[in-house]
């Protein structure tokens, strides 16, 4: 099985047809057939059953679609990181983690301010879900991180400048119960399916004290692979979750509820103090100067 096949095979599972696979891959109808036939010939596995009018997958065929797309996506991620610590080798750059359901317009604004000073040295975005924080920063892949405390949080080998807030929302569907609400307690969650994500935002202390939502009637799901899968049960109406976020970010097909129990979560800038140049020094200079 090589890239060209699986590239293929996983257009043709989306779009159920050779034509419009053909069209995304920049390439011929006959030439995607060929890559489809070769990929069923090698794996001894009927993928597509096909006639002149309609493509449609075979249950081998969804199993595989299934698998692959997330492996596909996995392996992007990794290229991505790669690629970044191979251009840290070859040009005066910062990497710079941000998290999605922060309020970007501080980073913004010390992003157009630091690039205007320094014109040779680019800011390269790492928008990531499931990485570990500290893990990133120890690692190098990333020098400075926008993020919430908690992630850094009680750990002598990271600094942290606050230079905003967030706080807990619930997220319901916009058919729940709860919809309405304009704001919720604990209280009011008793008797909900609390739904995760394997990812950093939600492995903290303010949400994950199990033995408290217990004895609050509160089922807590085991966690979901990754935010999407759970933002769209959380759609569906299984269940709510619950995650520190800027009070502007919207979401389609969801409704954001403040949750009053919990306080609200600084948000800032993470670095490791002993890598700390003058490059990340004026960074940080920045970002304090926009924050006032």
């Amino acid at each position: 099985m090589n890239t060209a096949q699986i590239n293929c095979f996983l257009e043709v599972a989306k779009s159920l047809s050779y034509i419009q696979a053909a069209e995304s891959l920049f390439t011929t109808q006959p030439a995607v057939s060929y890559q489809i036939n070769s990929l069923e010939k090698e794996l001894g596995i009927k993928l597509f059953n096909r006639n002149n009018r309609s493509v449609i997958l075979t249950p081998a065929g969804e199993l595989l679609y299934k698998e692959l797309s997330s492996l596909s996506e996995n392996l992007q991620n990794i290229i991505q990181r790669a690629k970044i610590l191979h251009d840290m080798d070859n040009r005066s750059v910062i990497t710079l983690l941000i998290r999605r359901l922060a309020d970007y317009t501080i980073v913004s604004n010390t992003i157009k301010c630091y690039t205007q000073e320094h014109p040779s040295i680019q800011i390269e975005i790492l928008s990531q879900k499931d990485f570990s924080t500290k893990d990133l920063l120890r690692s190098n892949e990333i020098q400075l991180a926008f993020c919430y405390e908690f992630e850094i949080q009680d750990d002598p080998e990271f600094a942290f400048m606050p230079l905003t807030e967030g706080g807990y929302y619930v997220f319901v569907s916009k058919t729940h119960r709860l919809a309405a609400y304009k704001s919720l307690t604990w209280e009011d969650l008793s008797g909900e399916n609390l739904l995760f994500a394997n990812t950093e935002l939600q492995k903290n202390k303010y949400i994950t004290n199990f033995a408290k939502l217990n004895q609050m009637n509160i089922h807590v799901f085991p966690p979901y692979r990754t935010f999407d899968s759970m933002f769209l049960n959380v759609e569906s109406g299984i269940g709510v979750t619950i995650l520190p976020c800027s009070k502007k970010k919207k979401f389609s097909g969801l409704v954001k509820i403040p949750l009053l129990d919990l306080p609200d979560m600084p948000i800032g800038l993470a670095w490791m103090p002993e890598r700390k140049n003058k490059t990340v020094q004026d960074f940080i200079q920045n970002a304090k100067l926009c924050a006032k």
